[in-house]
């Protein structure tokens, strides 16, 4: 008798899980996939006057959908598979669309399309060293290199160039945050019936670009799920090429490590006209005076769930206290919960490093529903206002202008 239980039980699990995974398959095929490209926002601190354009998808769910998730993914580790697999999930699992954007810069790493290059001084020292004439490309001299005798255990380091693709650069930040609110205008136009109630997550730099999404339109979003971000401007991805500050290193072999530093047009002189000075900082941080002005503009529309590591290494924990707490002064509802060692539990937070091994799936189930009775349902965002949001920095001051159903434009001008 227990033989046949056991075997009916394993039977009818057999059963369920094949109906699971049918229903699964049925939903994502029914679940459709957009793709748009649109005007940009242009470079106003530079005074480019190229014209940008911006790609973004779109799942949508096969039942009647009730809100939208924008997933903004970080430094190029999750800009590949991992965010349509996202997406999918998300409009297979919720009655919601998923919105996924090429921001600029986005394909900043060799994995996702950038290119490295050395600079042509440390390229002459290592083509003499390896015998290599002048048209080897710099994978061919680096594998000749790697096969020269070394010692492991103290690897040479090289210092290189990331080029991005669509011959862009580390603008950090605000373009990025543009884009997405661009992107976000635009969803509502071409799908109407899609309720504006809107949910926007991200891991580390999505999760400081989130916030300042909500900061450039704070009438906009109805929530923010960010798992260990930035609370101000991290200087390495900015100068850290002229300050020799790499931002992100490859191992090539076991003798040698590329140190490398996404392009970027700003420097650290600040009698430079492209210096990144304190108006540059401020614009791009979460001083407490721009924080009151979210709020007066929003009406602290957006609800913030932060997750921390209690010692992470890459983005400050207490400035991310701290700016919470600026939050919640201003009257904003916010939850932060800092984890530790001790709350490593292998499903959930896997580690205590900078993300802690975060599921994105998981980290969205857990606020997705407790976040419900919080959200303001008023269907109106900073689109549909004709209104400009004025934040001074230092010695100047950014103005992001929305004047009704037009995409918003922004400019600098000196403080008086």
């Amino acid at each position: 008798m227990d033989l046949f239980i056991k075997e009916t039980k394993t039977t009818l699990k057999m059963i369920l899980t094949g109906f699971y995974w049918k229903k699964k398959r049925s939903l994502e095929m029914i679940m459709q996939i957009f793709n748009h490209e649109i005007d940009a926002h242009g470079d106003f601190e530079f005074c480019s006057t190229s014209q940008r354009k911006l790609n973004y998808s779109i799942t949508i769910p096969p039942q009647k959908t009730e809100g939208l998730v924008v997933y903004i993914a970080g430094f190029g580790a999750d800009a590949g598979s991992y965010r349509e697999n996202f997406q999918k999930h998300i409009s297979s699992n919720y009655p919601l669309a998923c919105l996924a954007v090429d921001y600029h810069c986005l394909f900043a790493r060799p994995q996702n399309g950038a290119t490295v290059s050395i600079e042509p001084n440390i390229m002459k020292l290592l083509r003499s060293i390896t015998d290599c004439m002048t048209d080897e490309t710099v994978e061919e001299v680096l594998l000749k290199l790697s096969k020269i005798k070394a010692n492991p255990t103290k690897p040479l380091t090289i210092p290189g160039t990331i080029y991005p693709k669509k011959n862009e650069y580390q603008n950090f930040g605000i373009l990025p945050a543009l884009d997405n609110i661009y992107a976000i205008n635009d969803v509502f136009k071409k799908y109407p019936t899609i309720p504006i109630k809107i949910y926007a997550i991200g891991s580390s730099y999505g999760g400081y670009i989130a916030n300042l999404v909500s900061k450039f339109a704070p009438s906009t979003l109805n929530a923010v799920f960010d798992n260990s971000s930035w609370a101000s401007p991290n200087g390495r991805y900015l100068i850290g090429h002229e300050l020799g500050y790499p931002e992100y290193s490859q191992v090539h072999s076991p003798n040698i490590i590329l140190e490398l530093n996404v392009i970027s047009p700003w420097s650290h002189l600040p009698f430079m006209p492209n210096a990144f000075c304190k108006n540059k900082v401020l614009i791009r941080s979460f001083p407490e005076n721009h924080i009151d002005i979210m709020s007066d503009i929003g009406k602290q529309k957006t609800i913030y769930r932060f997750v921390h590591a209690e010692n992470d290494p890459i983005a400050n924990t207490s400035q991310k206290v701290a700016f919470a707490e600026k939050l919640k002064k201003s009257g904003f509802n916010v939850q932060i919960k800092v984890y530790s060692k001790a709350d490593i539990d292998g499903v959930y937070i896997k580690t205590a490093d900078h993300g802690m091994g975060l599921s994105m799936r998981k980290f969205f189930s857990n606020y997705y529903g407790s976040t419900q009775k919080d959200i303001k349902k008023d269907q109106m965002i900073d689109i549909d206002f004709e209104h400009s949001i004025h934040f001074k920095c230092d010695a100047q001051k950014y103005t992001i202008s929305y004047n009704g159903k037009s995409q918003p434009v922004c400019s600098i001008s000196d403080c008086h």
